[in-house]
């Protein structure tokens, strides 16, 4: 069962702005998340490798916080603005971004770690966020381009 483009492009702001909340949202779960996941990994380490592995997740797990907070933001307000063009370049950019980070998740994480609740339900969202959002871009250009061809009628 499909969804007629129309249809889809109708939700299209209301799609765009969700996957933008969700991108803020996980930012703040990582931010949340950073002293829990440092503790754990602290416990795990070896106390005279530790030091330097610590301040590599820290600043990894806070950048990337930090990062899918504008990026969910920008998104929230690309879809605010649909269907001006700017508004889908952004949401398009960004849906592609989206779509980089769970395929770079089963790419460089071991295998056996995917078998995690939290990277399989990770590796859900975002890949159901992007494909909504590509979708919903797509039908915006789509109903956008037909739009544009159709010629109005002089009486």
């Amino acid at each position: 069962m499909s969804i007629p483009l129309s249809a889809l492009a109708r939700q299209a702001p209301r799609l765009t702005r969700a996957t933008g909340m969700l991108l803020v949202l996980l930012g703040v779960i990582h931010l949340v998340a950073t002293p829990y996941y440092l503790a754990w990994s602290r416990s795990a380490l070896l106390p005279s490798r530790s030091t330097l592995v610590i301040a590599g997740l820290r600043l990894n797990h806070i950048l990337v916080g930090i990062l899918l907070i504008p990026l969910g933001l920008s998104g929230y307000w690309a879809g605010q603005a649909l269907p001006e063009r700017w508004a889908i370049r952004l949401a398009t950019t960004n849906a592609m971004t989206v779509f980089c980070l769970p395929v770079l998740l089963v790419l460089t994480m071991p295998l056996r770690s995917l078998d995690a609740p939290l990277f399989r339900l990770a590796i859900a969202v975002l890949l159901v966020a992007c494909l909504a959002q590509l979708g919903a871009v797509a039908a915006v250009w789509s109903k956008l381009k037909k739009d544009r061809t159709v010629t109005p009628t002089s009486s």
